[in-house]
């Protein structure tokens, strides 16, 4: 269960990335820029999440 808590967010942050650097940017940050790093970010903070309860509950 553990390991696929940890590859759903990490493939999904991989793709999210991905996207984002895909995109052609000027000067200014659009509204899918900023939900692009807005969903990085986020998925980032699950991602650590994820992996701090795995290693938790290694220690046991």
């Amino acid at each position: 269960m553990t390991t696929k808590a940890i590859v759903i967010p990490a493939v999904l942050l991989i793709v999210t990335i991905g996207n984002y650097f895909r995109m052609f940017s000027d000067d200014t940050i659009r509204t899918v820029e900023f939900l692009s790093i807005w969903a990085i970010g986020a998925l980032s903070g699950v991602l650590i999440l994820q992996i701090a309860k795995a290693i938790k509950e290694r220690k046991k």
